[in-house]
């Protein structure tokens, strides 16, 4: 029997690679900064960063929350991402490590696409031991001035942007499996021969169910339907 070709993975971050419960990395850091940095931070900074993470977890007011968010950090130590990357890794089940190692080892060529901050996917799959499984990591850059966050590249800030970055880097579609939980993944997942949405809950598929998705409630499930193609 002959082997099968090994395809291109995308990986979306928050709510694929790692679980909303219920923040987000963004809103995750945000939270570290607010309550466990020892910080001064004015009240209505605190109760406007509260307001801005209640929206952003129910879909709403993302142009917005972004743009705080990059203000909130600026001027904070580049080493705040360690902390909160091993905060996240905890996250990922050993189960779901396990699938993302096996799929690495079929010889998939692996990439992180996300519209969230990469400084928190790097670290955070480097925490979790999983960085060397993926070739590409993609997102939203904090760049920083002498350690201190200054500002925020904006490399992939909307959903059209992550088709936009596969096909400059002229990536097949056809050969391409993708994977996404939400809202900003639908382009991608459109655009791939191969779209799988992550619902962990079951809560998801009701809405997407006009698409012609694969849904699955863990990764390992993703073993099971590279392996039925």
């Amino acid at each position: 029997m002959t082997a099968k070709k090994p395809y291109t993975i995308v990986w979306d971050f928050d709510g694929t690679l790692i679980p909303n419960d219920p923040c987000d990395s963004e809103q995750t850091l945000m939270m570290y900064k607010l309550y466990e940095s020892g910080q001064k931070i004015s009240i209505f900074a605190r109760v406007l960063a509260r307001i801005l993470i209640y929206a952003d977890q129910r879909e709403y007011g993302r142009t917005l929350f972004k743009q705080f968010y990059i203000r909130f950090m600026q001027g904070d130590s580049a080493d705040i991402f360690k902390p909160v990357g091993r905060r996240l890794a905890a996250k990922i089940s050993p189960t779901d490590r396990e699938a993302l190692t096996a799929l690495a080892g079929q010889g998939h060529r692996m990439i992180v696409l996300s519209c969230g901050t990469v400084n928190l996917s790097e670290t955070t799959l480097l925490e979790a031991g999983l960085d060397d499984c993926f070739e590409i990591y993609a997102g939203n850059r904090f760049e920083a001035v002498n350690g201190r966050i200054s500002t925020m590249t904006l490399h992939i800030p909307n959903p059209e942007d992550k088709v936009r970055f596969l096909a400059d880097r002229k990536i097949d579609p056809s050969r391409c499996l993708a994977v996404g939980d939400g809202y900003t993944d639908i382009p991608m997942l459109d655009w791939a021969k191969i779209a799988v949405l992550l619902d962990r809950t079951g809560r998801k598929q009701r809405r997407y169910v006009n698409k012609n998705y694969h849904f699955v409630r863990s990764l390992p499930e993703i073993l099971g339907i590279i392996n039925s193609i």
